[in-house]
């Protein structure tokens, strides 16, 4: 087993970009590869030491030193007889001309790099990074290389947490192609927790890597486009940014986000909570999670406050949340904004699919569903028409919400599914670029490197380029298995349900999800946080952001909840045996790596997770049945079967905890912290014990009591 860790460990763990002493000295070069040995030189020319270029050759300079104990010098010309890397910028590089374009000619003496741009020549030079990782040795192969990015922005959050920016945080981004972070703000001054942020000290050092900043305003925009003064409003909402920190590259304008208050009839009042009269729902939405017909006055608006600032900024609209309004209302909205914005379609969401005999919908972003979703391709194609530059929400670091508190989905050849997807999408609708994450961030994994090789083009043989990083992270006798053992997680994922009770239910905080046999624990109503798990202050939503009970709401999906929850079950249970089978398979691995070790552990989290999500659905049947057992006798039953779950759900918890204490980066998510780390299962222990000591008994003393119907 790896070692025991401590909560957030991780953190210091990720602080180490550049792996320590993982050459391997059995590997020999062939007579015509480029060795980088002490005697390398490095050779800027003419680059007017852009801090760009700089920052990625002292990378590189220390990657050498700390992965491959090779201590090269950089300067500014050559020495006589010296092997070298020379770099330099060149625009005129081929089919490699082009946006992080490069060109890398190797010969055993000497190693050539021209960059189309700064980020280009570091692209080239983490490339390279890559090569060695691969062998674990510091080869190069002779010939020529010649790639440039496909996708841009590829925009992440941090995987320190929500705001946190250590220099660290842009160089793994760096290291991945991402090129762009999303910060949500209130102000120019304040994030979206009320904590004081320097937008422009994070801008400019993020600048240092290549690593642009796009923003979201989480103010409302509560002026309307036809009241007195509204230009000046939005002037200031939007054009203040601009004032703190004039490279802002792009900002993101998302209905939900921005409370606009909409006066499109077919709409309430934002927020959600102004939908009521006298407590009773009006049955309107709020106007951001609906097409309104004053939307293109708004973003014209919010356009003119940011181009009076900025010539550059790309101003984005999103379309996220209202996919399931009619195609007729979302598609005479997009014919009618101005064609010198974004727009923002999210790539798997909203799509409708059968499972058994039930219709299901995809609810938030998941991996079950490869997409293009239908609602994209509607979207995408009036965007093509217009001439609308088009981006995505794809979430390609690789997370979604299916998992809530992983550090990856570690399901590869669903992933190259989703990859070639958007390879297509680029061809058939001018996909140009993505936000690869919300606020859960990414950690570095194989899915991340994967997602790398296949943003850039030529385009690679994914399967061969997987094969590639699983032998340089868990060995390369294991790929074989390896493989075996992911296809089953790559196929189990397909057996997902993406249901709103599940996603931010079970799935979205992991096994300790609580049991409750009644509503907000038969305690009075409403207790502090309705029975959920113990919250961290500082969190952004912390428990707030998953149901604390399982309810399965009937308008939920297009299917009645006692319809569909069996089928849920069914798909669950075949999901759970494939990933019993993926874990079974990395079981006969001799002798697991660290890396290997901490997958299984992986693996095994998703497993106990899948046990959790389905005895949440029977406990719910259970209660159910219990609720109108007509028979002593019946209710005996029901409360046995209530017994028998609760024990065996106590088993996958205790089996839970010991998975969590070897892996700090297991059970956390930035935006909720810790939600199923050891704490918080012990939580869960304790919820259980009060349902198996206090309420079953009090169960079995009513039952006793009743009389025969």
């Amino acid at each position: 087993m790896p070692k025991l860790e401590k909560n957030y460990q991780f953190k210091t763990q990720l602080l180490q970009v550049h792996k320590k002493d993982i050459r391997d000295l059995s590997v020999e070069p062939k007579k015509t590869d480029f060795v980088f040995d002490d005697d390398v030189q490095i050779i800027v020319k003419d680059l007017d030491i852009d801090q760009v270029i700089m920052t990625a050759v002292r990378d590189f300079e220390d990657y050498l030193f700390t992965s491959m104990n090779v201590c090269v010098s950089v300067k500014l010309a050559q020495s006589k007889k010296a092997k070298t890397l020379t770099i330099c910028l060149n625009q005129d590089l081929g089919k490699a001309s082009g946006y992080m374009g490069y060109r890398i000619k190797t010969t055993s003496k000497a190693i050539l790099l021209e960059g189309y741009d700064p980020r280009g020549i570091a692209q080239g030079l983490y490339y390279l990074e890559d090569m060695m990782n691969y062998i674990h040795a510091p080869y190069i192969s002779a010939g020529t290389i010649e790639r440039k990015a496909l996708f841009s922005p590829r925009i992440v959050q941090s995987p320190f947490g929500m705001f946190s920016y250590p220099d660290e945080a842009f160089m793994l981004m760096a290291h991945r192609g991402e090129d762009a972070i999303d910060l949500w703000l209130k102000d120019p001054y304040t994030d979206k927790m009320g904590n004081p942020i320097d937008v422009n000290l994070i801008a400019q050092r993020a600048k240092k890597y290549g690593v642009d900043v796009y923003v979201e305003i989480y103010a409302p925009n509560e002026m309307h486009p036809t009241d007195d003064g509204a230009q000046e409003y939005y002037d200031k909402l939007y054009g203040e940014i601009f004032d703190v920190c004039p490279i802002i590259k792009g900002i993101m304008v998302e209905g939900e986000c921005s409370n606009f208050n909409s006066r499109d009839p077919k709409v309430g009042l934002a927020p959600h909570s102004k939908n009521y009269i006298d407590n009773i729902p009006t049955g309107k939405v709020s106007p951001g999670w609906w097409p309104c017909s004053d939307y293109p006055e708004w973003i014209t608006m919010i356009r003119d406050a940011v181009r009076k600032k900025s010539d550059t900024c790309e101003v984005i609209f999103c379309t996220y949340n209202w996919g399931y309004a009619p195609e007729e209302d979302r598609i005479k909205l997009l014919k009618a904004i101005p064609t010198d914005i974004s727009i923002c379609a999210t790539f798997d969401m909203f799509e409708q699919y059968k499972v058994g005999n039930i219709v299901e919908n995809v609810w938030d972003y998941s991996l079950s569903f490869v997409g293009p979703s239908k609602y994209f391709v509607s979207e995408a194609k009036v965007a093509k028409e217009r001439g609308i530059r088009l981006l995505s929400i794809t979430n390609t670091a690789g997370r979604t919400w299916d998992f809530g508190v992983v550090p990856y989905e570690p399901m590869p050849e669903q992933w190259i599914k989703r990859y070639k997807a958007l390879q297509k999408a680029k061809a058939d609708y001018n996909l140009a670029g993505f936000y690869e994450s919300i606020h859960y961030g990414f950690h570095p994994s194989f899915i991340g490197d994967l997602a790398k090789q296949a943003f850039f083009t030529p385009i690679e043989s994914l399967d061969k380029t997987l094969d590639k990083i699983l032998a340089r992270d868990f060995g390369e006798k294991n790929v074989p298995t390896i493989r075996r053992a992911t296809a089953y997680l790559s196929k189990a994922i397909e057996y997902y349900i993406p249901t709103n009770e599940d996603q931010y239910g079970a799935f979205r905080i992991g096994p300790s999800y609580p049991l409750w046999s009644s509503q907000f624990n038969g305690l009075p109503s409403p207790i502090p946080d309705q029975g959920r798990i113990p919250s961290k202050k500082h969190a952004m939503f912390g428990n707030r952001i998953y149901f604390g009970e399982y309810t399965q709401d009937l308008d939920g999906n297009n299917s009645l909840s006692g319809v569909r929850i069996r089928q849920e079950i069914k798909s669950l249970e075949s999901m759970l045996q494939l990933a019993y089978n993926c874990y079974w398979t990395l079981l006969t691995i001799p002798e697991p790596n660290e890396n290997l070790q901490k997958f299984m552990l992986l693996v095994r989290f998703i497993k106990n997770t899948i046990i959790t999500g389905l005895n949440v659905k029977k406990h719910f049947i259970i209660k159910q049945k219990l609720s109108i057992a007509n028979t002593r006798e019946l209710a005996d039953e029901y409360i046995a079967q209530l017994i028998s779950l609760l024990k065996g759900e106590k088993e996958n918890v205790e089996d839970t905890i010991n998975i969590v204490k070897y892996d700090s980066r297991l059970g956390w998510e930035p935006s909720m912290e810790y939600t199923c780390d050891q704490k918080s299962l012990e939580w869960k222990l304790r919820q259980l014990d009060y349902e198996l000591n206090v309420k079953i008994p009090k169960y079995k003393k009513a039952n006793s009591l009743i009389d025969q119907f």
